[in-house]
């Protein structure tokens, strides 16, 4: 098996030193951000960090070996932006200001989202925000098997809910752009459809007026609720 496979993650082998005053892997990490928040995967190379940092693309690979490194690295980078306080006696309280700054740092940097679906995650900010979410959950009263599907439906709610916030902001950028007449005959088909579907017409037409970063901050903390009283409540139980 060769070695790329053993080790394929940036976290399981050893750090190199700084080769020279001019370069660090952690300013390779900043400008990777600095690029996906800009312009996403598809911006990002090794060609573009390097000039951003005026450096040689070969430069960059004494600290980076390949462009999956640095995705992982950046995605490790963002996470350590998501803070709670494990001492926070209220298990709910501090559960909630978990998921808002999750969601936050998600809606900040969107190409997070698909990272952490492909990444192992094995970073330094990733296993104390995992550690951090298990300590609350479990001063709740939640362990073993439950205690991780605990943990696993508060990281889908607010993945979830981010995931629809982003494609409900791109649905309304794409329709913008495509001008009024898109706009009636998506108008003309929405009346045709009611008759059949009368409450989901309904609901269709009353989204039109809703300011869509309310909203989806209405939902976020409405699904938020319910899920800590679900959580309480199983436990209760």
């Amino acid at each position: 098996m060769s070695s790329d496979v053993q080790d394929g993650s940036v976290w399981l082998r050893p750090q190199r030193p700084p080769r020279d005053r001019q370069l660090t892997r952690d300013q390779i990490v900043d400008a990777a951000v600095v690029v996906l928040d800009a312009d996403g995967h598809r911006g990002l190379s090794m060609r573009r960090i390097a000039a951003d940092l005026g450096v040689t693309a070969g430069s960059l690979y004494w600290y980076v070996r390949t462009k999956d490194d640095l995705l992982e690295l950046a995605l490790d980078r963002v996470l350590g932006e998501v803070s709670a306080d494990p001492d926070e006696p209220d298990w709910r309280r501090a559960l909630a200001a978990l998921a808002r700054s999750n969601r936050a740092m998600l809606l900040r940097h969107p190409w997070a989202l698909s990272e952490l679906t492909v990444r192992p995650n094995l970073g330094p900010n990733a296993l104390a925000l995992a550690e951090t979410g298990l300590r609350l959950l479990a001063r709740a009263g939640f362990a073993d098997a439950d205690l991780d599907a605990a943990m696993a439906a508060v990281n889908d709610h607010v993945v979830g809910a981010v995931i629809a916030e982003v494609a409900w902001r791109d649905t309304l950028a794409r329709m913008s752009a495509s001008g009024a007449d898109w706009s009636e005959r998506a108008d003309g088909y929405l009346r045709e459809v009611t008759g059949r579907y009368p409450m989901l017409g309904r609901r269709m037409a009353a989204a039109g007026d809703l300011d869509v970063e309310r909203e989806s901050e209405r939902r976020f903390e409405f699904g938020l609720l319910c899920l800590l009283d679900g959580l309480a409540a199983h436990r209760a139980g």
